[in-house]
């Protein structure tokens, strides 16, 4: 069971619209690079990778290097079923 302070940690982690969008296609699309999540949503690609390293040290997201891109991943399934609840509010 994690600590009060490592829940506060994760939605701090997803406390942002687009945080929120990003992890929601990774899991529609099971996975993707930058540039696909660039194309999706219409944002400069630093501000996504601002965004993923935040997601990935909360141990939301991994990554995998596939040649030269890196494919990530939603890897907190539970937190996809939060999200969901917090949709249907």
């Amino acid at each position: 069971m994690k600590s009060y302070e490592e829940c506060a940690d994760i939605l701090k982690a997803v406390a942002h619209p687009i945080r929120l969008e990003i992890i929601m296609r990774l899991d529609e699309e099971d996975g993707c690079n930058v540039s696909k999540i660039q194309n999706n949503l219409g944002i400069p690609q630093s501000t996504i990778s601002q965004h993923l390293k935040i997601l990935k040290n909360a141990n939301i997201l991994s990554s995998k290097r596939k040649g030269t891109t890196v494919c990530y991943k939603v890897i907190n399934q539970e937190l996809l079923d939060v999200i969901s609840l917090i949709k249907a509010i």
